[in-house]
């Protein structure tokens, strides 16, 4: 990753459903004049969407709007930490009865162990049912019904991507178990269960579904690939950027992501589900007063990056809270998702970049470069390495 710290004084999800706070650049064919700011501002939050509009209405030499691009700006604007979820695996009966049926898993052999990177669990595994389920004590939950299981949470090769968080034709259909689902049904579907199933593991974050891959395998069979974000307060959880960096010889990750992936086989069944990292509780540590305008945060992007082939598309702009793991990397060989961990946060201006398809291995999902410029103190980093990015 590199990084440009920015002096004060000489002054990077996906996005989520409209609100009335959002903004959306709709006038890219009407003549505009260029940004006149460079470096870093600062604007009461009360002034935010009136200079969002304005950020969105100048023209740039080196970067381009996607059409209808949509900026989400958040209820509340919020410094926080966040700790990871601690002794979930208590749950697991609770949690596994919303995925299988008494008579299945009564037949189950359910164990509970402590894996290699430190998480107790209860888990089990049949292979001639082809289920599988786990659920850890950092609010890790995974399960696996016969469609999945022998593409878990892959699927095959990638056909198209759809972008459900914006303003995309979703009417594009497939035929799961011979039968056409769209998917904008799909998305309807899946947010639906989420909302039934999954929202309460996490009640103080909204999950949004944001993106479904529709995929092929090698026997013929289609799938939905489908992932949520998390949002605290109208502002998304990091699910971009993981990050690792050296210190001394080891190494450790600097930002974590957090989201959900789900597959679907069959219409109107989720048939496999994971969040990965578990799940965190926030903290909020104070209120925010001042922030980095976007127009100036463009503005000094616009300035910045100076030297692009062709100008860069932006797809999402978002503020979102990043996750910094503090964990014992060194001594103890800890998990940057161990339970009760705790995650310094900032809240961050994110510039998101869709990598074309063309760019991109049949087996790969959607990456995106991002830029971040720290909401609170202008701090700018980004990646646009693509080879950095899908490890």
């Amino acid at each position: 990753m590199k990084k440009i710290s920015i002096l004060l004084s000489v002054l990077l999800l996906a996005g989520c459903a409209k609100t009335p706070g959002n903004i959306q650049n709709n006038s890219r064919s009407e003549k505009k004049e260029a940004n006149p700011i460079q470096e870093i501002q600062y604007i009461p939050v009360g002034e935010l969407k009136d200079d969002t509009k304005k950020a969105l209405s100048y023209d740039y030499s080196n970067f381009t709007f996607a059409n209808d691009l949509d900026v989400s700006l958040p209820d509340e604007y919020l410094q926080c930490s966040f700790k990871q979820t601690e002794s979930f695996e208590e749950n697991y009966q609770d949690i596994f009865s919303r995925f299988f049926n008494t008579d299945t898993l009564s037949k189950e052999s359910i164990v509970k162990e402590t894996g290699p990177d430190g998480m107790v669990s209860y888990s089990f595994t049949d292979e001639s049912q082809k289920i599988y389920g786990c659920v850890g004590d950092n609010g890790f939950i995974c399960f696996v019904k016969p469609r999945a299981f022998d593409d878990m949470f892959v699927g095959g090769n990638r056909i198209k991507i759809y972008h459900v968080d914006r303003n995309e034709d979703l009417t594009d259909s497939y035929a799961l178990e011979g039968e056409n689902v769209s998917i904008q049904q799909a998305a309807e579907y899946a947010q639906k269960w989420l909302d039934e199933n999954y929202a309460d593991v996490c009640p103080e974050f909204e999950i949004k579904v944001k993106t479904i891959i529709a995929r092929k395998n090698n026997d013929g069979i289609y799938s939905y690939q489908i992932f949520a974000e998390e949002l605290y307060k109208g502002a998304l959880l990091d699910s971009l950027a993981q990050v690792t960096e050296t210190i001394d010889g080891d190494t450790k990750v600097k930002y974590s992501t957090h989201s959900i992936l789900m597959q679907m086989f069959k219409k109107d069944e989720i048939s496999s589900l994971t969040n990965g990292t578990g799940t965190v509780i926030p903290n909020e540590d104070h209120f925010i007063e001042n922030i980095v305008s976007l127009t100036s945060a463009m503005g000094h992007l616009e300035a910045t990056f100076t030297d692009f082939a062709v100008p860069m598309e932006i797809s999402d702009i978002n503020l979102k809270y990043t996750l910094s793991p503090d964990y014992d990397y060194v001594d103890n060989h800890q998990a940057p998702y161990a339970a009760g961990i705790d995650y310094d946060s900032r809240l961050v201006w994110e510039f998101a970049f869709d990598v074309s398809e063309d760019e991109l291995q049949p087996e790969w999902g959607d990456v995106q470069k991002y830029i971040y410029i720290d909401a609170e103190n202008g701090e700018l980093e980004y990646e646009f390495d693509t080879g950095a990015l899908i490890k």
